[in-house]
């Protein structure tokens, strides 16, 4: 299993981002420290430094496109995860099973039971891949979007439309349990149990005291 964090410098906000990327760096080498890590980013943006690579697309291609293209253009097996991902536990055994990709739901979490979870019943942000050809498919619905969702979370709106779809039925598609593979906490020091915890939108005030 190999690593793939993305991150690109959009502006000076975004700075903050690859400092999470690197507490997320230091998570991984704890937990599993034999497994590579890779940055995925555009032509421009520094380096994550210590990781074992650099994977570049310097097209000029929207932000959520670009991250599609490097799924897309990677082979073997990847975990794919956003930067404000602290990782607890080792979680290379998921490749054991048989799938193309393996994406996480929202059951048992936090964001569940809002209206968001049924229109985006499974996040991006954690996504185990073995399939370069799923995420093509999903660059080819993402590129008749509107600018701003080819952005920005587009992405994971065409995923919830395939599976919900059934515009992915050629493909082994597994769900894996968000409270474990992708946990929002609900408070500073919640999701211990967890694999993965995710402190995205306002939990990233949680995740220095977390590192």
């Amino acid at each position: 299993m190999k690593l793939g964090v993305f991150w690109q410098f959009v502006n000076e906000a975004s700075m903050a981002h690859l400092e999470f990327a690197r507490l997320m760096l230091k998570s991984a080498r704890a937990v599993m420290p034999g497994v590579e890590v890779w940055h995925l980013t555009d032509g421009t943006s520094p380096a994550l430094e210590g990781v074992d690579g650099v994977h570049r697309i310097d097209a000029p291609v929207p932000m959520a496109v670009r991250r599609m293209l490097h799924n897309a253009n990677l082979d073997g097996d990847w975990l794919f995860i956003d930067p404000d991902i602290i990782i607890q536990k080792d979680v290379s055994h998921v490749f054991d099973e048989p799938f193309d990709v393996a994406l996480t739901d929202r059951i048992g979490t936090i964001t569940y039971e809002a209206e968001y979870a049924k229109a985006m019943p499974y996040n991006l942000g954690v996504s185990f891949s073995r399939s370069p050809k799923f995420w093509l498919r999903v660059i080819r619905h993402l590129n008749t979007l509107p600018l701003k969702l080819q952005n920005w979370e587009g992405d994971q709106m065409v995923v919830c439309a395939m599976l919900r779809q059934k515009l992915a039925d050629d493909f082994i598609v597994k769900i894996l349990p968000g409270a474990i593979y992708n946990y929002p906490p609900k408070f500073a020091g919640d999701g211990k149990d967890a694999a993965l915890v995710h402190y995205k939108g306002p939990r990233k005030a949680y995740l220095m005291e977390a590192a």
